[in-house]
């Protein structure tokens, strides 16, 4: 028996497939390689809590650091570890600030907080990152977007900045070295059984954040099977309408 399908049904597929290219767009923000806020994101505000978060994209070995270039008017003793992995610290010399510290376990992403104590002037604060894992291997995270590569593939952690506030004026430029600083404790969890054979304990919102790329695969992978089940019921619906042909 032909089947001949109508247009609405047409019409339906068309739909499901953008509908699930809708979900895979919004999917992708869990798949990002480095990320960084900033909290005022504003120039020359001061006491600035940068938040950076690096995925874990090696399945055999563990992150054991970041490399930060920091752009002009930035210095490493402008810098605190405000929040990170337990045994973690910060150093840095020249333009470049170090986080690193014993590896995380494989797949565990990094999440760090870093205190600044005055962003530069300008209109994006752009910190070219160098990641490190635990064989020795590393992912430089440095590209950043242009009219002829908007979408680099390997593209640096960005922040957009607004206007500096009325009155803002650039502060004295730190000359002290660069502190080593650690993670505060209160970053990690109290130690347990089950977590003593772990490589390094790690705070809390690092497993919600590796929690956010779960739930992002979880809605994907829901979407597409909706989308499959409705479109076969279109189908089905179709051919009991349009019944055996004449003859």
């Amino acid at each position: 028996m032909d089947v001949t399908i109508a247009p609405t049904v047409r019409r339906c597929v068309v739909v499901l497939l953008a509908g699930a290219a809708t979900v895979v767009a919004a999917a992708g923000p869990a798949l990002a390689h480095v990320e960084v806020e900033a909290a005022p994101a504003r120039a020359l505000a001061t006491n600035v809590l940068l938040t950076m978060t690096a995925e874990a994209e090696s399945s055999t070995s563990g992150i054991t650091g970041v490399r930060i270039q920091l752009p002009s008017g930035l210095v490493p003793a402008d810098l605190r570890l405000a929040s990170g992995p337990s045994g973690w610290r910060l150093t840095g010399s020249g333009g470049v600030a170090t986080v690193a510290g014993p590896a995380l376990p494989v797949g565990r992403s990094l999440r760090l907080g870093l205190r600044v104590r005055q962003l530069p002037a300008g209109e994006r604060l752009v910190l070219k990152t160098v990641q490190s894992y635990a064989d020795g291997t590393q992912d430089a995270w440095i590209e950043v977007p242009s009219a002829s590569v908007p979408e680099p593939d390997q593209p640096a952690p960005i922040v957009a900045l607004t206007k500096a506030a009325a009155g803002a004026t650039v502060l004295p430029r730190a000359t002290a070295p660069a502190p080593t600083t650690a993670a505060p404790a209160t970053t990690a969890p109290a130690p347990s059984t089950a977590a003593a054979s772990s490589p390094a304990a790690t705070p809390v919102t690092e497993a919600a954040e590796d929690g956010g790329a779960g739930a992002a695969a979880e809605w994907l992978f829901g979407g597409v099977l909706i989308g499959v089940v409705i479109l076969g019921g279109i189908v089905i619906a179709a051919r009991r309408r349009t019944g055996p042909p004449a003859g």
